[in-house]
């Protein structure tokens, strides 16, 4: 199978981990695993895990959409990146909001860490969950779902451990994460909605600044900093510029500023970039949170992948546009999808070219 989603050694290894916990798991288990049906009123409380990155979160916005208004009168819990709370939180995406910060998500292997994930799944089950959701097809993220005992808990078997689910159902390598999400709700006999998009203004698509988010949470997605200093000597006379300042890249940041002495520095917190962003002009960015927060509240966005396929993670929205290298990768690299050099391959030219063609657009 040619799939870009999980690293092939990494889906190989836990299908055959999976493959040997199962006949122990199903024989120790003493409740059976059955998946019966189940309708609305059955579904008083609802859990939906997305605790990876900032970005999955933003990725799952339309199908905790569809969840809220398939289930009305039930409360739903959202348990996501500790990061992510306050924004969850000002995005209104769930009557309870969560922090968790798994130990395999940060491949953080020490044995307090495992407990603490333990003893919070644990904790879980005082909210007696009638339907637990994950969507990312993770094993460990499936166990995760069996440790709170919900009665029904959903999810897909990408990289094994569908014997930890009530209701299972074959991974979808090739879909746009987004989609994934949605198609699994399909499962379920759940209406999906037509996608609400915010729009821009002609007030604010006139006024806001140009932003620009060099942070990506891999080293390997960041773009050059000589390539943003260029873009910003070509962007500098016709068009007012701002730079998020993260923390993980303040040096490079620094450089830019200096450079750049009276380019507006943002440098507060995720809950207030996303307030402050809406009124902004456009956002350029690697492939990271900005670009899918940005497609989110309507502000047109520039992102820029490299050897990765953005066809599975790219910011779904009007004026959400993607730039990659214009040829393959065949770097010599050192992770199994991301390529720094395939980055630096992308030029500010077609940057700039790209900038100015959405704003002949909007």
């Amino acid at each position: 199978m040619n799939q870009e989603v999980y690293k092939p050694s990494h889906l190989f290894w836990s299908k055959l981990i999976s493959a040997i916990i199962k006949p122990f798991f199903l024989l120790f288990n003493r409740h059976k695993i059955i998946s019966t049906p189940f309708s609305v009123e059955d579904i008083n409380t609802i859990l939906v895990t997305e605790y990876h990155r900032i970005g999955d979160m933003i990725m799952s916005t339309s199908a905790l959409r569809v969840i809220k208004n398939s289930f009305p009168n039930s409360k739903l819990i959202l348990v996501t990146n500790p990061d992510a709370i306050q924004l969850a939180e000002n995005m209104a995406l769930a009557d309870v909001i969560i922090g968790f910060s798994s130990p395999w998500t940060n491949w953080d292997w020490s044995l307090p860490r495992w407990k603490d994930a333990i003893a919070f799944g644990v904790k879980l089950r005082q909210f007696e969950i009638d339907l637990a959701i994950d969507f990312k097809g993770d094993m460990r993220n499936n166990w995760f779902l069996w440790l709170t005992t919900s009665k029904n808990r959903v999810g897909y078997d990408a990289t094994g451990g569908s014997f930890f689910l009530t209701h299972s159902f074959q991974f979808p390598f090739t879909l746009h994460q987004s989609q994934r999400s949605l198609q699994l709700l399909s499962h379920l006999k759940m209406s999906l909605l037509k996608s609400k998009r915010s729009k821009n203004n002609d007030h604010v698509s006139k006024i806001g600044k140009i932003v620009l988010h060099p942070g990506a949470s891999d080293p390997n997605r960041g773009w050059p900093n000589k390539h943003w200093v260029e873009l910003i000597k070509q962007l500098y006379d016709n068009y007012s510029l701002a730079i998020v300042k993260v923390p993980e890249l303040e040096k490079m940041c620094n450089e830019i500023i200096q450079q750049v002495p009276d380019i507006e520095v943002f440098t507060g917190s995720l809950a207030e970039f996303y307030n402050w962003l809406k009124n902004q002009r456009m956002l350029i960015g690697p492939d990271s949170m900005a670009g899918h927060l940005a497609a989110y509240v309507g502000v047109p966005t520039v992102t820029i992948f490299g050897s990765q396929n953005p066809s599975l993670t790219k910011p779904i929205g009007e004026n959400a546009i993607v730039i990659c290298p214009t040829v393959p990768c065949n770097h010599n690299r050192n992770h199994w999808r991301l390529c720094k050099e395939c980055m630096k391959n992308v030029t500010t030219l077609m940057v700039y070219e790209t900038i100015k063609s959405i704003e002949l657009t909007t």
